[in-house]
């Protein structure tokens, strides 16, 4: 039986790779700046051991990576050195290291769920499979998006304190703060319902495994203390973009109505829009519109708007679990939901509307464990059909499976495409072997953090842009919060910025640009369509 069980889980891992691999150059469609991004630092560390500012490899732990002023965790770029260094600096080797630790997250869930329920015996390869074919992680793992990567380190940490290997399940957790934000300011929340669940007591190893932590997560530390307060101050729900306007704006209209400015205050406060704010993003995460009709708001993470985050057969089996719970108040089961629980507390912080598939990530493996455990109270809800109704099971999974694949593969493209930065692939080899015959080639900021994909895409010499980088590294000094608001910088004959028709006409130039960033008169030289057949990018000759 044993046996069984092992080929059973290597069957999933196969399929769960199938899944994640094939064609990742091409699907999600697009490749976006920060994919760029972490592929032309790792190539950068790996040729010089410095990243594109110039910072020493062992720094960007305590400094987070500067890129384009938005401070990126290193780990996705260290995961990437040695696909790079074996296939070379394109899409492949760049998103390949997320497609395998998507499938170690597999494996992760299965251990995780065997610990947690023993006496359930196929409960581990369920929740692995459930993982493996879920429409919400598929798509995560297919970019090089390090979002997903908690998913692979939040079940092996549980997994590790269940199984009382406290060193390796604090390692874990602390590695995790070097991936994605999310991890970082729900390690607080994990921590404290692992050890409530454990009723752990203060011990001698469990003060090593204690240090080995802090040690681990120093750099870290250091970072959140510096440029990281900038990332959180910015993204903080606490800082909205309108600067509590609309709080302004309520008051306002309810004072020409005839209500006295006190009370008004009473009701339009910044408390009082701040909770709600973050009352509704939370509860968004927790939602039958999320979870399984909607999905995700944006296709920036190669997710597909429009299409639920789980199959929509789930929801049965999330009632089903909710039902089981009620019904036993099984410990397991209660810390499951609390875990769950949890997951969207540091996304309803965040400046959003809600629904977002990064932020809420941890979610995944917990999902995927509830979802299981939901099959299994249904099956034994009708056992008098259980033969039948698995066949049927089987037979709804394969064709949700089929209808997800098809819509991914067919439709994503159009979907993806506009929000994933589409057409630099294309656009560069016809660029670059005619940009020589220029003597400028300005680029639009529209196109969102340009230097990075012409750099990724002509593999520039690290050296080179690191000696071209120096001259933009003041740009934060100016009051900019990225490096595409700096308007004219260079990298060799490119410029960046706002597009310089005055300049334009001095010289011999190339403009590229949406189609609306360049007047009509210059007309088109060529463009580069989405898959749709809409204009994405437009280069044109000056006059």
């Amino acid at each position: 039986m044993k046996f069984k069980l092992n080929w059973a889980l290597f069957g999933i891992l196969i399929l769960a790779m199938v899944l994640r691999v094939p064609q990742i150059s091409r699907y999600p469609a697009g490749f976006t700046a920060d994919e760029a991004a972490f592929g032309y630092n790792a190539y950068s560390i790996l040729q010089t051991g410095m990243d594109e500012w110039g910072t020493p490899w062992w720094k960007l732990f305590f400094t987070n990576m500067r890129s384009f002023g938005d401070y990126k965790l290193p780990l996705y770029t260290f995961l990437a050195i040695p696909s790079i260094a074996i296939f070379g600096l394109n899409e492949f080797a760049v998103r390949l290291p997320n497609t395998i630790f998507g499938t170690l997250a597999v494996l992760g869930v299965y251990f995780m769920a065997k610990k947690l329920f023993p006496e359930r015996k196929f409960i581990g390869l369920l929740s692995a499979l459930v993982l493996a074919i879920m429409p919400w992680h598929v798509q995560l793992s297919r970019g090089a998006f390090e979002a997903n990567l908690i998913t692979f380190f939040l079940p092996w940490a549980i997994y590790f304190f269940l199984s009382k290997r406290y060193t390796l399940a604090l390692s874990s957790i602390a590695l995790s703060f070097y991936s994605y934000h999310t991890a970082r300011y729900l390690a607080p929340f994990l921590l404290l319902i692992l050890v409530l669940y454990q009723n752990l007591k203060p011990t001698r190893k469990n003060l090593v495994s204690v240090c080995v932590f802090l040690l681990i997560s120093l750099p870290a530390i250091i970072a959140v203390i510096g440029v990281g307060k900038t990332r959180v101050a910015d993204l903080s729900i606490l800082s909205p973009t309108d600067n509590w306007s609309g709080v302004a704006g309520r008051r306002f209209e309810a004072r020409n109505l005839g209500l006295p400015d006190p009370i008004a205050r009473l009701f339009s406060n910044k408390v009082t829009q701040t909770f709600t704010n973050i009352t509704k993003s939370y509860l968004s995460y927790l939602s039958p519109d999320f979870l399984f009709i909607n999905g995700a708001s944006e296709s920036t993470y190669g997710m597909m708007p429009g299409r639920g985050a789980l199959y929509f057969i789930e929801i049965i089996f999330v009632i089903s679990y909710l039902i089981l719970l009620i019904q036993t108040k099984s410990k397991q089961l209660i810390f499951l939901g609390l875990l769950l629980l949890i997951c969207p507390i540091p996304a309803a912080f965040a400046k959003s509307s809600g629904n977002s598939a990064t932020r809420v990530a941890p979610m995944i493996p917990i999902l995927s464990i509830m979802v299981s455990i939901g099959i299994f109270n249904f099956l034994e809800t009708f056992k008098k059909h259980k033969k039948s109704l698995t066949t049927a099971l089987i037979a709804i999974y394969g064709v949700s499976l089929a209808f997800f694949l098809e819509d991914y593969f067919y439709h994503g493209s159009k979907i993806n495409a506009p929000s994933m930065n589409y057409g630099w692939r294309e656009l560069m080899p016809r660029l670059s072997g005619i940009a020589r015959e220029y003597d400028e080639v300005q680029v639009s900021r529209s196109l969102s953090e340009p230097q990075i994909f012409i750099a990724f895409y002509e593999k520039i010499d690290p050296f080179y842009f690191q000696s071209q980088s120096r001259a933009w590294s003041n740009f934060d000094e100016n009051g900019l919060k990225f490096l595409d608001q700096y308007d004219g910088y260079f990298l060799g004959k490119y410029r960046f910025g706002n597009l310089n028709l005055d300049r334009a006409k001095t010289q011999k130039t190339l403009l590229v640009g949406k189609p609306q960033d360049i007047p009509e008169s210059y007309g088109q030289y060529f463009s580069i369509f989405y898959p749709d057949g809409n204009p994405a990018i437009q280069v044109s000759k000056s006059l």
